[in-house]
């Protein structure tokens, strides 16, 4: 098994320094800040009835993170496709928003082509490419990110520019109201114990070797719990799924019964600033999971505010699925299966 303190033996499994991207988490967070306050953008995009978000993978995530950190305070119906084409009620007073790192996403690209033909509003988050040109070429309102700070080339590994780029994005055209000393607070908060975060994924990995890492969130880490989910799969090469509370508490426990035993290892988020009914929710949760004898992993972020916690988690949960997948000796900034089916797709076209 590789020891996860040898450099030189994670480089030989990691040689597009997916540790590098990883470990430059809080300054792509503030990098994507900063850079979103300096665009010069239409402070009110006018009338917007509704949101659709558009985005697969990793490209979905500041949506999924944005939308459980507003919870019931977002002001409009969102929707989050990842898929080919835009619901049907979409027209002008909906606002569209296109997000896709590499910014050939062929799903999100499509959905932009429909947006332009339903004369919807637009927003855009990418990279470069096709969705880059495609910003340019209409006028569209959007952040255009580098990327110098993800060494490893891998969206996933880019969310400081994904997410608090696009939160910073719809703050800044009026969508959404932000508590910007809380975020840029949180940021702070993350640079001083991003070390210490980073020293238990690494003692708590051991946890999860050979396991099906299941994941319980809830409220404002419900974003961070899909997250997750896909990172294990990708970095990890692990299967691994999530569950929200209080949704799973009307399912999932009566089907913890059978097979028995199982190699399922649960994983549930807590957090001090949950609501009370979550609080003891997420208790007695953790309790029928105990009872039906599987074993539970607690991650209790400890931020003053949710947006710290959501940063937290976001950071512990990166380091912890890289090192699951270096002691798998996986590279994990490679995905062989992603990349074998697109091939596939294309010869199918």
């Amino acid at each position: 098994m590789i020891d996860l303190s040898d450099i030189e033996a994670i480089k030989k499994i990691d040689p597009q320094n997916t540790l590098g991207s990883t470990e430059m988490l809080p300054q792509q967070l503030d990098v994507a800040w900063k850079q979103v306050q300096e665009l010069s953008l239409p402070a009110d995009l006018g009338t917007v009835s509704n949101i659709v978000f558009c985005g697969m993978g990793a490209s979905i995530y500041g949506a999924l993170v944005t939308k459980a950190l507003l919870g019931a305070d977002f002001g409009y119906p969102v929707e989050i496709v990842s898929d080919y084409h835009l619901p049907v009620f979409v027209n002008s007073n909906t606002l569209v928003v296109l997000t896709s790192y590499s910014g050939t996403t062929e799903e999100v690209l499509s959905c932009g082509f429909e947006a332009l033909q339903k004369g919807a509003k637009m927003l855009i988050l990418t990279k470069g490419g096709e969705l880059a040109d495609f910003a340019r070429k209409n006028n569209i309102p959007s952040y255009i990110f580098d990327g110098a700070l993800n060494p490893a080339g891998v969206p996933r590994l880019g969310n400081g520019y994904t997410i608090v780029g696009l939160m910073g994005l719809l703050a800044k055209v009026g969508i959404i109201k932000l508590n910007n000393e809380n975020l840029t607070g949180a940021i702070e908060n993350l640079k001083g114990i991003f070390g210490d975060i980073k020293d238990q994924a690494k003692n708590d990995v051991q946890n999860f070797i050979g396991k099906i890492p299941v994941i319980f969130a809830a409220e404002h880490l419900a974003g961070n719990a899909q997250i997750l989910r896909n990172q294990f799969n990708e970095t990890s090469k692990t299967f691994s799924a999530y569950y929200l509370v209080p949704d799973l508490n009307h399912h999932l426990m009566e089907g913890l019964q059978f097979p028995n035993p199982t190699n399922l290892k649960f994983i549930s988020f807590n957090s001090k600033n949950y609501s009370d009914k979550i609080k003891k929710r997420m208790m007695l949760t953790l309790e029928v999971v105990q009872k039906n004898n599987h074993d539970i992993y607690e991650f209790t972020a400890n931020g003053d505010n949710i947006y710290q916690d959501f940063l937290q988690v976001l950071a512990y949960g990166s380091f912890l699925t890289l090192y699951l997948g270096l002691i798998y000796e996986q590279n994990p900034a490679t995905n062989l299966w992603v990349d074998f089916f697109k091939d596939k797709l294309k010869v199918l076209a």
